[in-house]
């Protein structure tokens, strides 16, 4: 026979603990959130590198949980156009997680958005959605909430008029892909209001070289608002950002843009969407569904998402005034001046000298 061996009280409080903390740490595990996010972008895109790594941490953090994070992506041109894609994903994603329940869907874009709309049911039914989308009309789907934030193409010509104020010329860039089309249209919409005083040329759709070549020779007081490049006129297929660092080189005046993700590829900056800011308020609204609101119940937010940006290389590669730069904009890239660097060594060497 085995004797009990009493334990000391101190023992026996100590076993309790550890106990107990295995079994809520059982709970803990037990009770994390699964989440799948759907992006309309590549894998690469800035914002589906930036909200894979944000948005459990941001939910985590709040929920006091871990959350599982599944992604995947889709092409957001073969979506509306290609009926044997849209055919195919579905039964992917069915295959893929026939044995899977989300707590949450989150769709960063509105194709997306589109796509849940008459797939959902059969893929993920009763699962709740919230989404991102720039577009104001844009409506819900049952049982979701959203984002919706206009991108505002307009508002970095007007950075630039202050920048800039000879510019006399915008020379627009975008690409030949479904999404590029999408940006042209928004820009030609936003841009009128400008006509009046800037002669606006469209660069859409063209060979790279034959841009290249424009970009090159365009005439004084000029600047380039680029838009969006996945696709050129010759078909070839790029990573817009990539697209965007290889023909900044070659363009003989500034390049301003949209996007906070353009930054450091060439642009002098702009009013830029803060991917960032986009990820957090799409989190807000993640965060209130998984504490059980109802997502009809809540309403859609419409924040401001532009923050004003700009590169103090290119200011100074352009001789651009930093005096010229509005209150308030975010100065990036600025190299510290020499006293900076160095004046906790120069105010002890002088006080040497003094004393």
């Amino acid at each position: 026979m085995h004797r009990l061996v009493a334990l000391p009280p101190a023992y026996r409080v100590a076993l309790a603990a550890i106990v107990s903390s295995v079994l809520c740490g059982a709970n803990v595990w037990a009770a994390q959130t699964t989440v799948l996010v759907v992006y309309a972008t590549r894998p690469d895109a800035r914002i589906a590198v930036l909200a894979d790594n944000q948005l459990p941490r941001l939910l985590e953090r709040k929920l006091g949980q871990r959350v599982s994070r599944y992604s995947e992506h889709l092409d957001a041109a073969r979506l509306v156009d290609d009926a044997r894609y849209q055919s195919a994903v579905t039964d992917f994603l069915r295959i893929k997680y026939a044995n899977q329940r989300f707590d949450l869907i989150i769709a960063m874009h509105e194709m997306v958005l589109d796509f849940l709309g008459t797939a959902r049911d059969e893929l993920f039914p009763g699962t709740p959605v919230v989404f991102f989308t720039d577009t104001l009309s844009r409506q819900r789907i049952p049982n979701s909430t959203g984002v919706i934030a206009e991108t505002n193409l307009a508002a970095s010509i007007a950075l630039a008029a202050t920048l800039q104020p000879t510019v006399t010329r915008v020379y627009v860039v975008t690409g030949a892909h479904e999404r590029d089309k999408v940006f042209e249209r928004r820009a030609r919409a936003q841009l009128r209001s400008f006509e009046s005083r800037l002669q606006i040329t469209y660069l859409s759709g063209l060979p790279t070289p034959e841009l290249k070549r424009r970009l090159s020779r365009l005439p004084d007081h000029s600047i380039v608002y680029y838009l969006l490049v996945n696709r050129d006129g010759a078909g070839a297929y790029f990573h817009p950002l990539e697209y965007l660092q290889d023909i900044a080189p070659v363009a003989n005046a500034p390049i301003y843009s949209w996007v906070d993700s353009t930054m450091d590829h060439g642009v002098i900056g702009g009013s830029l969407k803060s991917q960032e800011r986009q990820t957090e308020a799409v989190a807000e609204l993640a965060l209130r569904v998984l504490r059980g609101e109802r997502p009809d119940s809540i309403a859609t937010m419409s924040p401001d998402l532009h923050v004003n940006q700009v590169d103090w290389r290119q200011l100074r590669r352009w001789g651009i005034a930093e005096s010229r730069v509005p209150a308030g904009t975010l100065v990036m890239f600025k190299a510290p001046t020499a006293w900076e660097r160095y004046k906790v060594y120069i105010v002890v060497s002088l006080t040497l000298v003094v004393a």
